[in-house]
Protein backbone atom coordinates (compact mmCIF):
# COMPACT_ATOMS: atom_id res chain seq x y z
CA UNK A 1 0.00 0.00 0.00
CA UNK A 2 1.55 3.24 -1.23
CA UNK A 3 1.54 6.43 1.47
CA UNK A 4 -1.06 8.05 -0.24
CA UNK A 5 -3.80 5.57 -0.01
CA UNK A 6 -2.28 4.97 3.16
CA UNK A 7 -3.19 8.81 4.36
CA UNK A 8 -6.72 8.79 2.64
CA UNK A 9 -7.34 5.32 5.03
CA UNK A 10 -6.21 7.14 7.99
CA UNK A 11 -8.36 10.39 6.83
CA UNK A 12 -11.41 8.39 6.57
CA UNK A 13 -10.75 6.96 9.88
CA UNK A 14 -10.49 9.60 11.85
CA UNK A 15 -13.33 11.24 10.45
CA UNK A 16 -15.68 7.95 11.23
CA UNK A 17 -14.11 8.38 14.64
CA UNK A 18 -14.52 11.79 15.48
CA UNK A 19 -18.42 11.30 14.36
CA UNK A 20 -18.63 8.32 16.48
CA UNK A 21 -17.35 10.69 19.63
CA UNK A 22 -19.82 13.76 18.25
CA UNK A 23 -22.53 10.66 18.16
CA UNK A 24 -21.68 9.26 21.73
CA UNK A 25 -21.21 12.55 23.43
CA UNK A 26 -24.87 13.78 22.49
CA UNK A 27 -25.82 10.72 24.08
CA UNK A 28 -24.12 10.71 27.03
CA UNK A 29 -26.00 14.46 27.82
CA UNK A 30 -29.38 12.26 27.60
CA UNK A 31 -28.08 9.87 29.88
CA UNK A 32 -31.38 11.11 32.60
CA UNK A 33 -33.53 8.81 30.69
CA UNK A 34 -31.49 5.17 30.36
CA UNK A 35 -34.01 3.58 27.77
CA UNK A 36 -34.02 6.41 25.24
CA UNK A 37 -30.16 6.14 25.54
CA UNK A 38 -30.24 2.68 24.70
CA UNK A 39 -32.92 2.43 22.27
CA UNK A 40 -31.08 5.09 20.16
CA UNK A 41 -28.25 3.09 20.39
CA UNK A 42 -29.97 -0.05 18.53
CA UNK A 43 -28.90 1.09 15.09
CA UNK A 44 -27.65 -1.51 12.65
CA UNK A 45 -24.10 -0.55 12.28
CA UNK A 46 -23.74 -0.53 16.20
CA UNK A 47 -26.31 -3.05 17.49
CA UNK A 48 -23.19 -5.28 17.99
CA UNK A 49 -21.07 -3.09 20.17
CA UNK A 50 -24.20 -1.93 22.40
CA UNK A 51 -23.14 -3.54 25.55
CA UNK A 52 -19.74 -1.91 25.94
CA UNK A 53 -20.81 1.46 23.74
CA UNK A 54 -23.68 1.71 26.84
CA UNK A 55 -21.13 1.20 29.23
CA UNK A 56 -18.95 3.60 28.38
CA UNK A 57 -21.85 6.19 28.27
CA UNK A 58 -22.58 5.15 31.56
CA UNK A 59 -19.19 5.63 33.06
CA UNK A 60 -20.13 9.58 32.40
CA UNK A 61 -22.82 9.46 34.66
CA UNK A 62 -21.25 7.26 37.66
CA UNK A 63 -17.62 6.84 36.87
CA UNK A 64 -17.10 3.99 39.77
CA UNK A 65 -18.68 1.61 37.66
CA UNK A 66 -15.82 1.76 35.23
CA UNK A 67 -13.44 -0.04 37.25
CA UNK A 68 -15.94 -2.84 37.39
CA UNK A 69 -16.00 -3.02 33.38
CA UNK A 70 -20.04 -4.61 33.45
CA UNK A 71 -21.71 -4.73 30.97
CA UNK A 72 -25.22 -4.08 30.31
CA UNK A 73 -27.37 -6.56 28.09
CA UNK A 74 -30.86 -5.39 28.43
CA UNK A 75 -32.80 -2.58 29.38
CA UNK A 76 -36.89 -1.87 29.13
CA UNK A 77 -38.67 0.55 31.14
CA UNK A 78 -38.88 -1.53 34.95
CA UNK A 79 -36.15 -3.90 33.98
CA UNK A 80 -32.56 -4.14 33.50
CA UNK A 81 -30.04 -6.63 33.13
CA UNK A 82 -26.17 -7.34 32.63
CA UNK A 83 -22.94 -8.85 33.38
CA UNK A 84 -19.84 -9.11 35.20
CA UNK A 85 -17.02 -11.37 33.85
CA UNK A 86 -14.84 -12.50 36.99
CA UNK A 87 -11.62 -10.43 36.00
CA UNK A 88 -8.39 -10.10 38.46
CA UNK A 89 -9.32 -6.47 38.60
CA UNK A 90 -12.52 -7.48 40.54
CA UNK A 91 -10.69 -10.80 42.73
CA UNK A 92 -10.98 -10.60 46.43
CA UNK A 93 -8.06 -12.80 48.13
CA UNK A 94 -9.95 -15.43 48.39
CA UNK A 95 -10.37 -16.18 44.45
CA UNK A 96 -13.82 -14.94 43.72
CA UNK A 97 -15.12 -11.90 42.25
CA UNK A 98 -14.92 -8.89 45.64
CA UNK A 99 -17.99 -8.58 47.24
CA UNK A 100 -17.95 -4.51 46.85
CA UNK A 101 -17.66 -5.30 43.23
CA UNK A 102 -20.67 -7.26 43.46
CA UNK A 103 -22.22 -4.89 45.19
CA UNK A 104 -21.57 -2.04 42.24
CA UNK A 105 -22.89 -4.17 39.95
CA UNK A 106 -26.30 -4.96 41.91
CA UNK A 107 -26.98 -1.29 42.51
CA UNK A 108 -26.00 -0.11 39.41
CA UNK A 109 -28.55 -2.64 37.52
CA UNK A 110 -31.06 -1.57 40.27
CA UNK A 111 -30.34 1.78 39.78
CA UNK A 112 -31.25 1.57 35.75
CA UNK A 113 -34.14 -0.31 36.66
CA UNK A 114 -35.60 2.26 38.51
CA UNK A 115 -34.47 5.53 36.85
CA UNK A 116 -36.35 4.05 33.28
CA UNK A 117 -39.49 4.53 34.94
CA UNK A 118 -38.84 8.66 36.36
CA UNK A 119 -39.71 11.28 34.60
CA UNK A 120 -37.29 14.11 33.62
CA UNK A 121 -38.46 15.95 37.19
CA UNK A 122 -38.47 13.11 39.34
CA UNK A 123 -35.76 12.58 41.48
CA UNK A 124 -34.19 9.03 43.58
CA UNK A 125 -31.19 8.35 45.81
CA UNK A 126 -30.07 4.80 47.34
CA UNK A 127 -30.68 5.12 51.31
CA UNK A 128 -29.73 1.74 52.06
CA UNK A 129 -28.28 -1.34 50.67
CA UNK A 130 -28.93 -4.91 51.72
CA UNK A 131 -26.56 -7.55 50.70
CA UNK A 132 -26.92 -11.48 51.16
CA UNK A 133 -24.23 -13.26 50.10
CA UNK A 134 -24.81 -17.09 49.42
CA UNK A 135 -21.67 -18.53 47.17
CA UNK A 136 -18.92 -17.52 45.99
CA UNK A 137 -18.64 -15.33 43.11
CA UNK A 138 -17.04 -16.65 39.92
CA UNK A 139 -17.01 -16.74 36.29
CA UNK A 140 -19.54 -14.55 34.38
CA UNK A 141 -22.23 -12.99 36.90
CA UNK A 142 -25.74 -12.33 36.35
CA UNK A 143 -27.81 -9.76 37.58
CA UNK A 144 -31.04 -9.06 36.88
CA UNK A 145 -33.55 -6.26 38.21
CA UNK A 146 -37.49 -6.02 37.92
CA UNK A 147 -38.81 -2.82 39.07
CA UNK A 148 -42.76 -1.42 38.98
CA UNK A 149 -42.82 1.89 40.67
CA UNK A 150 -47.10 1.85 40.42
CA UNK A 151 -47.32 -1.24 42.31
CA UNK A 152 -45.77 0.39 45.16
CA UNK A 153 -47.66 2.96 47.72
CA UNK A 154 -46.97 6.60 47.61
CA UNK A 155 -44.42 5.85 50.52
CA UNK A 156 -41.39 8.00 49.70
CA UNK A 157 -38.89 4.96 50.58
CA UNK A 158 -39.11 1.86 47.60
CA UNK A 159 -37.48 -1.03 47.55
CA UNK A 160 -35.70 -2.91 44.51
CA UNK A 161 -34.42 -6.63 44.51
CA UNK A 162 -31.77 -7.65 41.97
CA UNK A 163 -30.93 -11.24 42.27
CA UNK A 164 -26.81 -12.02 40.89
CA UNK A 165 -26.69 -15.69 39.48
CA UNK A 166 -23.45 -17.64 37.98
CA UNK A 167 -23.13 -19.61 34.89
CA UNK A 168 -24.91 -22.63 36.32
CA UNK A 169 -27.91 -20.21 37.10
CA UNK A 170 -27.57 -20.48 41.23
CA UNK A 171 -28.25 -17.26 43.32
CA UNK A 172 -24.71 -16.22 44.14
CA UNK A 173 -26.50 -12.53 45.87
CA UNK A 174 -29.55 -11.46 46.51
CA UNK A 175 -29.62 -7.35 46.64
CA UNK A 176 -32.26 -4.87 48.36
CA UNK A 177 -31.73 -1.23 47.71
CA UNK A 178 -33.44 1.09 49.18
CA UNK A 179 -34.79 4.18 46.94
CA UNK A 180 -35.25 7.74 48.47
CA UNK A 181 -37.99 8.80 45.42
CA UNK A 182 -39.57 11.55 45.02
CA UNK A 183 -42.15 12.37 42.36
CA UNK A 184 -43.22 15.80 40.65
CA UNK A 185 -45.69 16.20 38.87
Amino acid sequence: MDTTALSILVGVVVVVLGALVTYLSRKATSLRDPVKVWHALNKPVIRRFRPWIYSYLLSFANPFVSCIHLRITTLNKGSCSGVLKEQRRVHNPFNSIHAAALCTFAETVGGLAVFSQLTKKDRAIVTKINMEYLKKARGLITAICQFNLEEVSEQPERECEVTLRDEALDIVAKTTIFWQISRKN
